[in-house]
This record gives C-alpha cells, sequence and structure tokens, in this order.
C-alpha cells in the first residue's frame, strides 16, 4: 500500500490534453523537450537574487523599452518576504535556477503570481512543467481554479493551456495599455474505464535512472538514513499511453525504488513518465467507503487513501502483459484480509492526479463499515509490516476536510458520495 506517489508540492492543456486539462495520450512533445539534467525544489531563502536576475531578465526578453524595463527592476524584485509569503517551486537545469512559479493560496483558488524562466531556458517545457505542477499543487490543496495576471506577451502561451480572460486591467508597460486576468478550471478528471492493457518495456531503460546513477545513490542514503525501515526493491513505471473510448492502454518500465523516490522528490521533472498504481475504493454494506491512514514508518505517514500499492515484476505476465487488476486484488488481501471470495467488483476508473494515475476499482463488500474497519484493523495490526494507522470511514463529501488526503482519493471519494441534503 505504501505507493510513495506523492511530492513535496504537490494545468498544461498541451496538444493531446483533454478538456480537463490532463493528456489522452502520455507521449508528449514536452516531456521529451525536457531530457535534461532537470530538478525542481522549493525555494529557499538563498534564492532571492538568482530569481530576481531570473524575472529581471526574462521580462526584458520580450522586447520592452529599455525605460520600462529599468522601471520594473527598480519596482520587482524577489524578496526573503515574497519567499515566505508565497508556495514557490524552483526549477534547476545541471545545478542551477533557470525558472520559478509562484503563487497565493486563496479560499478557492491559487492566484499565480510568478511563472518566469531565464531566456537561456525558453521554449524547452520547462514553462509548462512549472505551470502543471503549480496545477498539481492547487489541486493537493483542494482549490478548484487557477488565477492569474498575465504579461502581454504571454497571453497566447496561457490561452493555448486553456485559461480565459475574465476581465482587465490598466497596465502601464502593455503595449495595449491593459493586462489580462485569465482564469482555468481545475476539474476533478476521472474517467470510466472498459480496459485496461500495460505492458513492458523490455528494450529500453528510464533515461532518468541512468542518467543520475550516483545521485540516486546519495538520495536513497539519505532516506535510509531518516528511515531505516524503508527497501529498494523494483518496481514499473508508466512510460507513455492512451485513453480512448474507455480503454487505457499503456507502456511500463521497471525501475528500482530508489530511482522512483529521487524522481519523485526532485518534483517529477519530466511530462511523459507517470506513477502509475491500483487503488482498491472499498464500499461497505451501508454506504461508506474505506480509505486507511498510512503509519508513520512508511514514506507516505499519515496520508489518507485506498488500499493500493506499486506494480513490481511480480505483476508482469506471459507475453510481457502488466496485470494492474491483478495486482489491485494481491494488494487488497496484503492489507486488509479481504479475498476474491469477500468482495464485488464494481465500476473502474482512471483518475489523473498530476504525475500519478490511478487505476481504481470499486469493490462492495456485504459487510457494514465499523465490524468491516474492525477486520481490516486487526488484520493490519497483527501483519509484520503494520502499514496502516487507522482506517477511515467516510459517509460524506464533510469527512474530507483533511488536507492528509490525497487528491486522486478525495476526487473518487466525492464523485461516489451521496450529495449533502439540501438546508
Amino acid at each position: 500500500m505504501d505507493t510513495a506517489f506523492f511530492l513535496w508540492h504537490g494545468v498544461a492543456a498541451l496538444a493531446g490534453y483533454s478538456r480537463s486539462g490532463y493528456p489522452l495520450s502520455g507521449d508528449n512533445e514536452t516531456g521529451r523537450r525536457l531530457r535534461m539534467t532537470l530538478k525542481l525544489r522549493p525555494a529557499h531563502a538563498g534564492d532571492t537574487g538568482i530569481l530576481t536576475d531570473i524575472l529581471h531578465r526574462s521580462k526584458a526578453s520580450w522586447g520592452y523599452p529599455p525605460e520600462k524595463i529599468e522601471a520594473f527592476r527598480s519596482e520587482y524584485r524577489i524578496t526573503q518576504s515574497t519567499l515566505a509569503s508565497l508556495d514557490m517551486i524552483v526549477a534547476e537545469k545541471n545545478g542551477r535556477p533557470v525558472a520559478f512559479a509562484g503563487g497565493r493560496m486563496r479560499e478557492d483558488c491559487l492566484y499565480l503570481e510568478f511563472l518566469f524562466v531565464a531566456p537561456e531556458a525558453m521554449r524547452q517545457g520547462i514553462g509548462s512543467l512549472l505551470l502543471q505542477r503549480m496545477a498539481d499543487r492547487a489541486r493537493a490543496c483542494g482549490k478548484n481554479r487557477i488565477m492569474l495576471e498575465s504579461d502581454h506577451f504571454a497571453r497566447a502561451f496561457y490561452e493555448s493551456r486553456g485559461f480565459a480572460a475574465l476581465s482587465e486591467r490598466p497596465g502601464q508597460m502593455s503595449p495595449d495599455g491593459v493586462i489580462p486576468i485569465m482564469e482555468k478550471p481545475l476539474h476533478a478528471a476521472i474517467f470510466p474505464l472498459q480496459s485496461v492493457h500495460l505492458t513492458i518495456d523490455r528494450e529500453s531503460h528510464w533515461a532518468f535512472e541512468r542518467r543520475h546513477v550516483r545521485e540516486i545513490e546519495a538520495h536513497w542514503a539519505e532516506l535510509c538514513r531518516k528511515n531505516p525501515t524503508l527497501w529498494n526493491g523494483r518496481t514499473l513505471k508508466l512510460a507513455g499511453y492512451t485513453l480512448a473510448d474507455g480503454h487505457f492502454t499503456g507502456t511500463c518500465r521497471e525501475c528500482s525504488y530508489a530511482a522512483f523516490l529521487t524522481w519523485r522528490d526532485w518534483g517529477a521533472p519530466d511530462l511523459d513518465t507517470y506513477n502509475i498504481f491500483g487503488s482498491a475504493v472499498l464500499r461497505s454494506s451501508d454506504g461508506a467507503l474505506l480509505y486507511g491512514v498510512m503509519s508513520q514508518d512508511t514514506a507516505n505517514a499519515g496520508r489518507i487513501y485506498p488500499p493500493g500499492g506499486n506494480l513490481d515484476p511480480s505483476d508482469i505476465r506471459a507475453g510481457g502483459n502488466v496485470d494492474i487488476l491483478g495486482a489491485i486484488y494481491r494488494e487488497l488481501e496484503e492489507e486488509t484480509s479481504l479475498g476474491v471470495d469477500d468482495i464485488t467488483a464494481g465500476p473502474l476508473y482512471a483518475i489523473m492526479d498530476g504525475p500519478r494515475i490511478s487505476i481504481a476499482r470499486v469493490l462492495d463488500v456485504p459487510l457494514a463499515s465499523e465490524p468491516l474497519r474492525d477486520r481490516i484493523l486487526r488484520h493490519s495490526m497483527a501483519s509484520e509490516e503494520q502499514e496502516l494507522s487507522d482506517i477511515r470511514i467516510l459517509r460524506h463529501p464533510q469527512d474530507l476536510a483533511s488536507p492528509n488526503f490525497v487528491p486522486f482519493a478525495r476526487d473518487i471519494a466525492r464523485m461516489l458520495l451521496p450529495a449533502p441534503a439540501p438546508a
């Protein structure tokens, strides 16, 4: 169950993306342009100077008159106060910051205040990646849209990624005297499935893992120092996919768990690799959903989501097929003691959640929620791993208020749970 798919921070509507802002094909040109030593990380106190430099040089690259750029330089800087007040992501290329994005969480939205790329790093997909990861962050915080004030010359960039102008305000720098205020909704991306067909690619290797051998070793050593119970096994990650007419087809590659965690902790620095995993969405006889709370010894301590787990080489079948549905049932029995004779299979869904894709099966159990919770907890406490510290019973959307619910788990629960009764 310890799928370890969460980023330290956590909406790009690129070619091939659905109306929801999620790719219908996981093999896109932006991802190919990002095959470099790229790392995403939170901004820190030592970044103010270089981020200010990126801000000024990026703005100047649009060809504004010198007097306007000088006015901009004197008025706008990245300060310690800026870093303290915003959610800020920095993109490093070969160890040096080349771009950053930052925004402020409001009641129902993320207000994006910065998205700037150094001129030498433009047109490499970094801006699209940062925009996507800021959207992931917003969804993880339960926000349903992104708002921003666009530079005159960046308007087409945002429009091509699903943003629409709401209004305008006066802007002295803008050639036409106005600055567009733009918005993009962040929809839950849940797709009903008729079938899932995954295969293993044995011919090629994950470029990220081959390129960062020493960094992966160092990162793994640090993770194990903090949590000695971690184990570096083998896992499967999605290298590309298509989703059409309810049929999900994809290709997986094998990698080490250490490489995956490094990629995860570096902010998932590409748009063509995904952490795909199976989820067992348990529904009791009284209509409640049951989610696990991960124990402190796991890589996702305190996070709340359905039973499930990473794919591994044991899920590869004859002919190279990857049995993700079988993996769901295997993980279900390991974590809850429930076997195929104890449940009735319900609908199947693909849930898109940034760099994560959950293939989720709703499973109906002929037990009421309280005795089902007791059974699962007894099993977990008696197991060697003891991955679960608790089981949450979810009856209403109001039960999803905790920030420890991961976005995909919250989205599917909102869809399945009954809506609140009118006041």
